[in-house]
């Protein structure tokens, strides 16, 4: 199956099997999020997490974990009691170690997760502009739907 926005992009002996698509089909069955753009093309949303700390986070298929900040740990007040554990991260800058942390509870506006996998870089490492990465350890519970065009994206059970 191949995708294109542009009706010119597809080959003339393709167009007869064509099908449209206007919206996506979870369109009101899921939670709609707003998201940026940044001029690299990044996606950003705001995430909750706990209940109440508000971090920008860069949406990222490509991350095994939520990844967070030093700082905006510190703003979770939460304990890493018996959890603290080193883990080597294998990133596009590089390998960097971070410590373990499960987050109680994520929020990305009604698709929300409790328990979820998270690792705290330190604060050296390449993150700017942003909180953190949202990885698959929340994005893994859900169908997502991106609209690039329109900067939105639908999350789904």
């Amino acid at each position: 199956m191949h995708f294109s926005d542009n009706f010119e992009d597809i080959p003339p002996e393709y167009r007869n099997n064509l099908k449209t698509i206007t919206e996506p089909h979870e369109i009101g069955r899921g939670a709609v999020i707003p998201f940026e753009k940044t001029a690299t093309g990044l996606i950003l949303v705001d995430a909750v997490l706990n209940h109440q700390v508000r971090a920008k986070m860069v949406f990222d298929t490509g991350a095994n974990l939520v990844v967070i900040t030093e700082e905006l740990f510190e703003k979770l007040n939460q304990d890493l009691s018996s959890r603290d554990e080193v883990m080597k991260l294998h990133t596009n800058c590089g390998e960097i170690e971070g410590r373990s942390l499960v987050i109680d509870k994520v929020e990305l506006g009604e698709a929300r997760k409790e328990n979820v996998r998270s690792v705290i870089t330190p604060n050296n490492y390449a993150i700017s502009g942003f909180d953190g990465l949202l990885g698959l350890s929340f994005l893994g519970d859900f169908k997502v739907t991106v609209d690039y065009q329109n900067s939105r994206m639908i999350l789904s059970k």
